[in-house]
């Protein structure tokens, strides 16, 4: 399939909550999944949804729809979907970087550390999920977990031997 999740950062480095309980909105969007038309002319997404793996206090897991979508997404064109609601101006300059457009989930934190998670694409039209990659429990705190087959792992940090 043309559409592919490219890269998320589940984890985003720093405190979750304020120590009045409350979560910034800044760290609320530096939790994010991009998606990329790899294909060769516009999608158009409006029967595309983003959906992942929820965990509910000790249950089987169960998929939770996070946002619908609407308009073409052009060749090469990257979307970035961050939890929470915005405004744009909340978005550090790290989590800016790498995707064409930025969308807000509306929703509380999305992506889980504890258990991993799977990000998917689905059509709810034809009922066939688009595409969909996980990723393994406990991710690196401010790490971006990039595509590798059908996972989502650390990116890979050059090694240099000494001489």
């Amino acid at each position: 399939m043309p559409l592919q999740i490219v890269r998320i950062k589940p984890n985003p480095a720093g405190k979750d909550r304020n120590r009045y309980g409350q979560t910034p909105a800044a760290q609320l969007a530096g939790e994010w999944v991009d998606f990329t038309n790899n294909g060769t002319v516009p999608f158009d997404l409006s029967h595309v949804e983003l959906w992942h793996r929820a965990y509910h206090h000790g249950q089987s897991p169960t998929w939770d729809k996070v946002m619908s979508f609407r308009g073409n997404l052009q060749p090469g064109r990257t979307v970035r979907v961050h939890s929470g609601s915005g405004p744009d101006s909340v978005i550090r300059d790290e989590d800016r970087r790498g995707a064409d457009f930025h969308l807000f989930s509306d929703k509380d934190y999305v992506w889980n550390n504890k258990e991993g998670d799977t990000p998917a694409l689905y059509n709810p039209v034809t009922k066939v999920t688009l595409d969909s990659a996980s990723y393994d429990p406990n991710p690196p705190e401010g790490e971006v977990l990039t595509r590798s087959g059908d996972k989502l792992v650390p990116a890979k940090v050059p090694s240099y031997s000494r001489r």
